[in-house]
């Protein structure tokens, strides 16, 4: 078989994959937003299948004699590159891990994804205990079977989620700026601001038509993708164009269900971008890793949508739909309460400045559940106290503590380190958008078309860490994000 033949074979089962993803997708989606209680095993079964028959495609044989046919050197065309990088990483990790497994881990997460449910309801850790258990005990299973001897377990679960980048330069990285990030959080949240007015009741029929007209001017294309109301905000890609985002409007402030929305879109525009090229329906077509998807939503969210001139153009709109929440609240008075800095129990909520902090309890909780050092009995007691260390206060309940996420009842163990990566990322390209292009956080038309073809068009072509590179021409340096932070609030407070 000649090259170009075995990489057209290699791609027809690429698509084939995400053809699968894309169901698997859809099942997901309903299960997050209307399935019934009742229905939560046989969901479960149907997942556990897919994932099954996706695993025996990428780990099978023909897939590895294609891969010892096609050396990604040899190619021109950096497409074919990618692609052949992409599912020799997969190959290999996949063939590593029996399918016994690999559906266990599915099923699994289907049926601890609705104790956590209840759970979290019920505010009662206890309902969701077991079922957590088993899922960090087959996170370890599957952590064994990818690691080596020169990584440990968690390097192998972070692998999955943002390529190339170990445990120890994370731990480094957060470890360079986490003292002054407490610092800014302590010196901030001391600034008197009078948000409760983003506290009253906003109709939620005002809240869809202002988030759905800035998404639109963002470029999300509602042709393409829909909105819609979930326990817990997400994006999900059902097919090329047939992109969902959710949101929640049962958060205290109007800001927190709007900055959901707009994170989401980030997401979304993202998998339009990269959905529209030559990678449309390829493993290529979507972001160059967790970590850098996150960046652009987080950028969206915080440096464009919290931003003074961002609210300049904006706000006219958003007062005219809600006088009565906003009467005597000027455009100056808005943007502080909306960039107000404090230190709240949950992670979606939190401000930009402490939203990393959430992050570093996940990861030094999750690094000491798969190393066994904490019991999933432990867990609770070990995320207040660590949580009191960071904040000075213990959450009130397990809702607001432990409960507050759905990652780990999936076991995506490794992935809420790329949330934080997400800001190091998105502030070095934001810093590179101000510095060399001039755009204003206003002009969301422009910023967008130049994301779209800077990062978004690029999809997965590079990893997440070259792709920071190739758009800002610089390493990764976590201090870009408290510079930038520092900056932007002493213009805001002084």
């Amino acid at each position: 078989m000649k090259q170009q033949q075995a990489f057209a074979r290699l791609e027809a089962l690429d698509r084939h994959l995400v053809m699968l993803e894309h169901i698997g997708a859809a099942l997901q989606w309903d299960q997050e937003t209307i399935l019934s209680e009742k229905a939560v095993d046989e969901r479960a079964n149907q997942l556990g299948w897919l994932a099954e028959q996706s695993h025996a495609v990428a780990s099978g044989d023909e897939m590895g004699q294609l891969l010892a046919l096609l050396d990604e050197t040899k190619s021109e065309s950096v497409f074919e590159q990618a692609l052949i990088r992409i599912r020799r990483k997969e190959y290999e990790r996949k063939r590593r891990m029996p399918k016994d497994l690999v559906r266990a881990i599915t099923e699994g997460g289907a049926k601890a994804h609705q104790s956590w449910v209840t759970a979290r309801k019920a505010s009662d850790f206890s309902l969701f205990s077991q079922d957590l258990a088993v899922m960090v005990d087959l996170a370890r299973e599957k952590a064994s079977c990818l690691s080596d001897d020169s990584s440990s377990l968690y390097d192998a679960l972070l692998a999955e989620f943002e390529e190339g980048m170990s445990t120890k330069e994370v731990a480094t990285l957060f470890d360079s700026i986490k003292k002054p990030l407490s610092d800014l959080v302590q010196t901030y949240a001391e600034k008197d601001v009078d948000a409760s007015f983003l506290r009253q009741a906003y109709p939620i029929e005002g809240q869809q038509a202002f988030a759905n007209q800035v998404l639109t001017d963002m470029g999300f294309d509602f042709t393409r993708g829909s909105c819609a109301v979930s326990v817990h905000p997400f994006t999900t890609t059902i097919a090329s164009d047939d992109i969902r985002i959710t949101t929640r409007y049962t958060d205290p402030s109007v800001m927190d269900s709007f900055a959901s929305s707009i994170h989401e879109g980030g997401h979304a525009l993202y998998e339009m971008g990269a959905s529209s090229t030559r990678l449309r329906g390829t493993s290529l077509a979507g972001g160059a890793s967790h970590g850098m998807h996150e960046s652009q939503s987080r950028l969206w969210e915080n440096m464009v949508s919290k931003s003074p001139e961002f609210w300049e153009r904006y706000y006219p709109q958003f007062s005219k739909l809600f006088p009565t929440q906003t009467a005597g609240i000027g455009l100056d008075h808005f943007v502080r309460a909306v960039n107000k800095v404090g230190r709240t129990c949950i992670r979606v909520n939190a401000d930009e400045m402490s939203y990393s902090l959430h992050i570093f309890l996940r990861f030094g909780l999750e690094q000491a559940l798969l190393a066994g050092d904490l019991s999933v009995e432990e867990l609770p007691h070990a995320w207040d106290e660590e949580f009191a260390r960071l904040f000075g206060f213990k959450p009130a309940t397990a809702s607001e503590g432990v409960l507050q996420d759905v990652h780990w009842s999936s076991g995506d163990f490794g992935y809420f380190p790329t949330y934080a990566l997400g800001n190091l990322y998105g502030a070095q390209i934001w810093a590179h958008i101000q510095n060399n292009l001039g755009l204003r956080p206003d002009d969301v038309e422009g910023i967008s078309s130049y994301l779209r073809y800077a990062v978004y068009e690029k999809g997965a072509l590079q990893t997440g860490r070259r792709t920071a590179e190739s758009v800002t021409g610089k390493a990764l340096d976590a201090t870009v994000f408290t510079s930038y932070l520092e900056n932007k609030f002493s213009r805001l407070f002084g």
